[in-house]
Formats: C-alpha cells, sequence, structure tokens
C-alpha cells in the first residue's frame, strides 16, 4: 500500500507458501515482503484485510487492504492494490478520511528455483494516485522497480525484497525517492497452519527524518482449498504499532 512516505511503515501481514521444490509463487496480505512464488497459468487469489494502527501519541488509523492476484502465465502474474478506504484520528488534531491510491504490479519469474540456486522474480510497481485527500497521498504516480529473491527449505520459506521507490514529489514537499529492504521466513508447522516472521527498513523520506525500520510477526492457516484466515502484528521504530486480520481466497 503507499502511504505518504512519513507515514510508510510497512509491515503488513500473510502469505499461503507451500514448501515444494520449485516454489509457486504466491502473494497475499500477510507480509509486506512479496515472495517469488507466482501460481500456474490460470490460478489466482484475492485477499482482503483490515489493518488496524496506533502512534506513540495516541493517533490512530484504520484503513482496509485488498489484492488481486492472478498468474498470466506459469513465470508471469499481474497483482492489484485498491485501497478502498482510510480512516484518520490524529491526536490533537481533526479526524479525517478518504480512498487510498491503487497499486499495480506486473511480475516476471527469470530464474526457477533450483537446488542451490533461489527464485528470482522482477516486478515493477505503478502508484495510481486515486486518493483525493492530500493526508493519504500525494496526488502524483510513484514507481518502484524491485527484485524479488525466494528459497525453500523443507519446511522453512525465505523471501527478500529489494526495491527503489520513485517518488514524484508535489511542489514544495522535497520527499526523497527510497530505497526498500524486506526480509521474510515462514515456517510450515503442518499442511495447513503456518507461521511468519519479517523485517522491513527504507530510507529517509525527507531530508529532516529519518528511515523506518519494522518487524512483524504473523500466522496462517487453511480451512479448506478455497479459504483460509490470518493474523498479523507489527511494531516499527518511529513506535507505530499495527495490527491486521483478514482472509486469502485462492482460485
Amino acid at each position: 500500500m503507499y502511504r505518504t512516505p512519513s507515514k510508510l511503515p510497512g509491515f503488513l501481514v500473510a502469505l499461503f507458501l507451500t514448501s515444494t521444490f520449485l516454489m509457486p509463487v504466491r502473494a497475499d496480505l500477510v507480509l509486506e515482503t512479496e515472495t517469488a512464488e507466482l501460481g500456474h497459468k490460470g490460478e489466482g487469489l484475492f485477499s482482503m484485510a483490515l489493518q488496524f494502527e496506533k502512534e506513540k501519541d495516541g493517533s490512530r488509523t484504520i484503513f482496509t487492504l485488498n489484492q488481486f492476484e492472478y498468474a498470466v502465465t506459469d513465470r508471469g502474474e499481474i497483482l492489484i492494490e485498491p485501497f478502498f478506504k482510510e480512516w484518520d484520528r490524529p491526536k490533537g488534531e481533526a479526524r479525517f478520511s478518504g480512498m487510498g491510491d491503487l497499486e499495480i504490479t506486473p511480475s516476471y519469474m527469470v530464474v526457477l528455483e533450483k537446488p542451490y540456486v533461489p527464485a528470482i522474480v522482477l516486478a515493477f510497481k505503478l502508484k495510481v494516485p486515486t486518493a483525493k485527500n492530500r493526508n493519504i497521498g500525494t496526488g502524483r504516480f510513484d514507481y518502484q522497480p524491485y527484485v524479488i529473491f525466494g528459497k525453500s527449505y523443507g519446511h522453512w520459506v525465505f523471501n527478500a525484497n529489494f526495491g527503489y521507490d520513485i517518488i514524484t514529489s508535489p511542489a514544495g514537499e522535497g520527499l526523497k525517492n527510497q530505497f526498500i529492504y524486506d526480509f521474510s521466513v515462514e515456517y510450515k508447522i503442518t499442511e495447513s497452519w503456518s507461521v511468519f516472521a519479517e523485517v522491513f527498513a527504507n530510507s529517509k523520506p525527507t531530508v529532516e527524518e529519518k528511515g523506518t525500520f519494522a518487524g512483524a510477526i504473523a500466522t496462517e492457516y487453511q480451512f479448506g482449498k478455497h479459504f483460509n484466515a490470518f493474523a498479523s502484528v507489527g511494531y516499527d521504530s518511529d513506535h507505530l504499532l499495527n495490527f491486521r486480520p483478514g482472509i486469502n481466497i485462492p482460485f
């Protein structure tokens, strides 16, 4: 999701992965880290969640999260992420709400996973400025090319993202482009139940502000072939706490 960079803590929530020799790539809302697992041609995934945030000063934010993922080929997919609504309750200031921005991300697996080689996926995220409230979005297009590395070892799955967020700063705001780093690990307790951990960092969004470092833990349970649920808790270096419950519907 795109937030104005000063509020960019990115430690979200779950992903359902399977421990096969070639990792099937699957990206849902469990974590901020995108996975090097792509579905087979024609497969898809719909995810939805709510995120609850509380800042150190008592300010609170709630926003919706939605994802639609579709495998165009066995090695390429499209990910669409609309953020329909956000409600902000800043401490000592007027409340505000509105629609968030839209993110569209095509990706392609350039290297398949092998015994001693990780899967490598190239992706390009486009942020479309659908947010009307300038406290929620900048009103400008942003662009983020990034690379995803993924490797599975038995019940363990590891993923890493390295990206560069090209931010079109509104006049007078002085927003800087940012380097983005995400690292996640999944452990599959049973065929239906997984747990996750993640760390996330970004370089400073403005000259005056510092970069953000965040972490999150999550769990996900598969109730059936076409339904699973997850929840995550995260905390960042700006003392922002978040909680995210949600569901995934594979098809």
